[in-house]
């Protein structure tokens, strides 16, 4: 990849903790009818300001590190704490320009399909959740290859098409409160571009995509847009629009596939004690082919739990 060719990073956020922000949300809840929503999911640990600084540390190439949020800043940023000129907040009024009937939102899936429209953001870019931190110095090429191609890191899986057992179980779930499934919304993201059979999968990492294949996506299918935008939650109807981008680009762009994820997932937080969660992270960054680390919902382990966190990721971005 070259290196004069820009990539910015996109990172979506909440501080699911604000008052406003749940009172917001408490409104939407009621005026969807929505008997039991995951508001838990929306909470968070200081993440952001790691997964920011893990950005700058280990993928210095990056030109544009743009948050996207809801009437939020980041403390980190409000208390001066990183000055980094490369960092960017955009609010959710600049992507939902011309769409303002679709706010507010509390769906990451509508909000993902908008990033392509974040103001000067370059063709290629990498999106990432707050949740997202990279542990090894990365280079462009681990993102985009030589030719500019998104290097896709993941695994083929049969579609939920082709496997009955998975349908019936969405079938129930559709009765329940059950949230929507990840995977089955990649499947159905892989069928709208014309994979029938398989999918791609992803999982939670980096993800490089391209503007131009959004733009001109959504240029052709607005209603697609709008009927994905329609929806304040998850839902079952929605796709996964960044799982949408990489199956265009498998289609009709080019990519390289890879099989090393160079991911760990770290799930069940509640499950690991302080003392087990640092040596779990310890034995993480000895794997020579992980260079990226997902934690889902800290916010939900102990506090020692979580200081434990936050030591270690000190300690390897070099933060006093």
């Amino acid at each position: 990849m070259n290196d004069k060719i820009p990539i910015d990073a996109v990172i979506t956020w909440v501080d699911g903790n604000d008052p406003l922000h749940q009172r917001k949300m408490s409104l939407a809840v009621s005026s969807e009818k929505k008997k039991k929503n995951n508001l838990s999911k929306y909470k968070e640990a200081g993440e952001i300001y790691y997964c920011v600084q893990s950005i700058i540390k280990f993928a210095p190439f990056v030109r544009n590190i743009f948050i996207v949020t809801d009437n939020q800043v980041p403390l980190f940023i409000k208390n001066k704490k990183v000055h980094d000129k490369r960092i960017k907040v955009v609010d959710h009024k600049e992507i939902f320009k011309g769409l303002e009937e679709y706010m507010p939102t509390f769906n990451p899936r509508c909000i993902d399909a908008l990033l392509h429209r974040v103001p000067g953001l370059s063709e290629r870019f990498i999106y990432f959740n707050d949740d997202m931190f990279l542990i090894k110095k990365t280079q462009a090429k681990d993102w985009f290859t030589v030719a500019g191609k998104p290097v896709l890191r993941g695994k083929w899986s049969k579609s939920y098409n082709t496997m009955w057992h998975k349908k019936i179980a969405e079938l129930f779930y559709s009765f329940t409160n059950k949230r929507p499934s990840y995977n089955l919304a990649q499947s159905v993201s892989a069928n709208m571009a014309g994979f029938n059979n398989r999918y791609y999968r992803s999982f939670h990492s980096g993800r490089p995509l391209l503007k131009s294949v959004f733009e001109e996506y959504f240029k052709k299918n607005p209603q697609i847009l709008r009927n994905q935008l329609k929806y304040k939650f998850r839902n079952r109807n929605q796709f996964m629009p960044y799982s949408l981008g990489w199956h265009l680009m498998i289609k009709n762009r080019g990519t390289d596939l890879k099989s090393n994820i160079g991911l760990k997932e770290i799930t069940n937080i509640k499950r690991n004690s302080a003392l087990d969660f640092e040596q779990l992270l310890n034995n993480v960054h000895k794997n020579p082919k992980v260079f990226s680390l997902n934690i889902q919902d800290l916010h939900l382990g102990s506090k020692s739990t979580q200081d434990c966190f936050k030591r270690w990721m000190n300690n390897l971005l070099g933060i006093i």
